[in-house]
């Protein structure tokens, strides 16, 4: 690109509200720069054994098709607080639109991680989440067993949530 090219470019990109992008435009961006996002690993005991609620993602997704995952979202420059504490727009993202209103307890954070996935680099947030009663969505794994189709990346985020839910709950 020259710089004609670049500047043309600029201008374009100046048109996008902050926020949400279309599709092909937030592509290219988690291409070339480091995306945040915030990842719930929603956890339970059952008897002996922790589990982690995983979710499928569809099977016409462009990146990861048929995929399970944990919940989480990319964060937004819209996502300001809306000056509570206990209110973010991407935590309410989280809630309402991937765990559907399943029951859970408040959010606690494990730490951040910088890794790539197939999208591209992410700086991720961790935190675990206490799934009460049945899930409106997905499907609970023991973390020892965890399905072949769960996104390799989140594997970190789950081990990491899982110990520090077990410490938690030991103490």
């Amino acid at each position: 690109m020259d710089d004609q090219d670049i500047q043309n470019l600029a201008d374009q990109l100046k048109q996008f509200e902050p926020g949400f992008l279309p599709y092909p435009i937030f592509e290219q961006v988690a291409r070339i720069v480091a995306l945040p996002i915030v990842e719930f690993v929603p956890l339970r005991r059952q008897g002996d054994s922790i589990q982690v609620l995983l979710i499928r993602r569809p099977a016409n997704d462009p990146i990861f098709p048929g995929m399970e995952h944990t919940p989480g979202t990319v964060i937004r420059a819209t996502d300001a607080s809306d000056g509570q504490q206990d209110s973010w727009a991407a935590f309410d993202r989280i809630l309402k639109d991937e765990l559907q209103g399943t029951s859970t307890g408040d959010p606690h954070y494990v730490g951040s991680m910088f890794h790539h996935s197939k999208r591209g680099a992410e700086q991720a947030q961790i935190y675990w989440v206490e799934v009460s009663g049945e899930s409106a969505v997905g499907t609970f794994y023991d973390i020892e067993q965890l399905p072949t189709e769960l996104m390799e990346s989140q594997r970190k985020f789950i081990a990491l949530a899982a110990q520090d839910f077990a410490k938690r709950r030991s103490d």
